[in-house]
């Protein structure tokens, strides 16, 4: 994937699909009754199409935000995205089969779209009915999840205080590799994680410069922050926000182009963490920055993320410098070899750029642990030694037994 070949800038693609760890899918259900499920998309790229023979799903949550209720007979989950549904089960006696269909359209709202892999499970009401029989949909009818309204009415924040402005697109680094890239700049980890810096450098903390390249962007306690995302690519993109749960104050159709500053939306909008953005479109998304710390924005196909399609929020500087690490953390990142004070490069000067992190790695591990990292992460011959030194040994876990849970009657 990071490679300069790549040159379509093209992630592992997958071929097949994977429901709730590979179980068969069949969920014993009882006629008349509701049912209230969560589904959740921990996919590394794809979205997943869901539709349920005969039975509309009233969404109930999104993100975990209470939203009032919305009857939908089909769902669109984004890679990190997760949807509370109810479910009145039918009376007739028979199974409800259930299909997940992976999108990996560009554009899902395009005439031509088509999925490859699915995967067809049941609502089961008898089990002696033949269940092998595969399930098809003919047409998925979505609702627009940036118009669902929040349980409690909350209004959109305001006034904006803060504009955060970030522009999605792919790039290449200063060595041709295939990048994705905030505003043309890709993320690139330093040698101190960032919260450490926020957190060493007093008053200077405020200072994007001393950060490096992570796309830093300094909000203080109580902003109302305005971002806006644009997709300049020509496929939809899922971005997620940690930290904080968003109000969707417009999204706009695929190549509807730049913002035009006007607001188009419900005056109470919805709360997600994750928001799907239309091809050479945008977002429009607020949040109220009252929760210091370091947050992470960016696109929630994981691919991308590895190829640098993130960007930093340093929320609340000024309550971060007061801020104490947990001496734990301290002593794991200690024994990784990572360093854990002053700016970017590990220097006590917060404008001293030395040993700043400026290219990415070449060589691509992935979630791999490397052997010996670019901050010389890894077990080395010096750490055996040490290890041998203080008498330190490894010791292999135990295996964990399965245990059956059952009802205590």
């Amino acid at each position: 994937m990071i490679h300069p070949n790549n040159t379509l800038f093209s992630p592992p693609r997958p071929d097949s699909i994977i429901v709730n760890e590979g179980a068969n899918g069949h969920i014993p259900v009882e006629a008349g009754k509701i049912y209230r499920f969560r589904i959740i998309n921990f996919s590394a790229l794809a979205a997943a199409f869901l539709h349920v023979e005969h039975h509309d799903m009233s969404v109930i949550m999104n993100d975990a935000t209470y939203v009032k209720q919305q009857s939908t007979s089909a769902l669109r989950i984004s890679p990190g995205e997760r949807y509370d549904v109810l479910v009145r089960i039918d009376n007739e006696q028979r199974n409800y089969p259930f299909l997940f269909a992976l999108d990996t359209n560009s554009d899902y709202r395009a005439s031509d779209v088509s999925f490859h892999f699915n995967f067809t499970g049941q609502l089961l009401l008898d089990p002696s009915k033949d269940l092998t029989l595969n399930y098809t949909v003919d047409t998925f009818r979505i609702f627009d999840d940036a118009k669902l309204e929040p349980y409690d009415d909350l209004e959109a924040y305001g006034p904006v205080t803060k504009h955060w402005v970030l522009n999605f697109d792919f790039c290449h680094d200063d060595n041709g590799y295939p990048r994705s890239c905030f505003n043309s700049t890709t993320y690139i980890a330093q040698k101190v994680p960032t919260l450490y810096s926020a957190v060493t450098l007093g008053p200077h903390n405020t200072n994007t410069e001393a950060y490096g390249q992570v796309n830093p962007f300094i909000a203080e306690y109580g902003d109302v922050v305005e971002i806006v995302i644009y997709n300049n690519d020509t496929a939809n993109h899922p971005f997620h926000l940690h930290g904080h749960q968003f109000q969707v104050i417009q999204r706009a159709p695929s190549n509807t182009g730049t913002w035009k500053g006007t607001i188009e939306g419900n005056t109470a909008p919805p709360r997600k963490d994750t928001i799907s953005v239309q091809p050479k479109s945008y977002a429009v998304l607020r949040i109220v920055t009252n929760n210091p710390g370091v947050w992470l924005f960016h696109c929630h196909i994981e691919w991308h993320v590895e190829m640098g399609l993130t960007a930093t929020l340093i929320e609340a500087p000024d309550r971060l410098a007061e801020f104490t690490i947990p001496q734990d953390h301290l002593n794991t990142c200690t024994a990784m070899g990572i360093r854990t004070s002053g700016n970017a490069g590990g220097n006590d000067l917060w404008d001293d750029t030395q040993g700043f992190v400026t290219q990415p790695p070449t060589s691509y591990v992935g979630a791999v642990w490397p052997g010996s990292g670019p901050f010389g992460f890894g077990d080395t011959k010096k750490k055996r030694e040490i290890r041998k030194e203080k008498g330190w040994t490894r010791r292999r876990a135990e295996p964990q037994k399965a245990v059956q849970m059952l009802p205590e009657d």
